[in-house]
């Protein structure tokens, strides 16, 4: 990633965490694939197919 700051910041609960490290214990690479789709939304690509519908347009 570059030097640039982040477009959104992410916040993780503790409970998320508390759950990425019970699965980390079945899932070796959790934490790995994990940190790359964080990372696509830190600088902006929101991964996913839009709902229509629903929020915004």
């Amino acid at each position: 990633m570059s030097n640039e700051l982040p477009i959104v910041e992410i916040d993780l609960t503790p409970e998320y965490k508390r759950n990425l490290r019970s699965l980390a214990k079945r899932y070796r690479n959790i934490r790995s694939d994990t940190q790359a789709i964080m990372e696509e939304i830190q600088i902006g690509n929101f991964l996913g197919d839009r709902i229509s519908g629903l929020g915004e347009n």
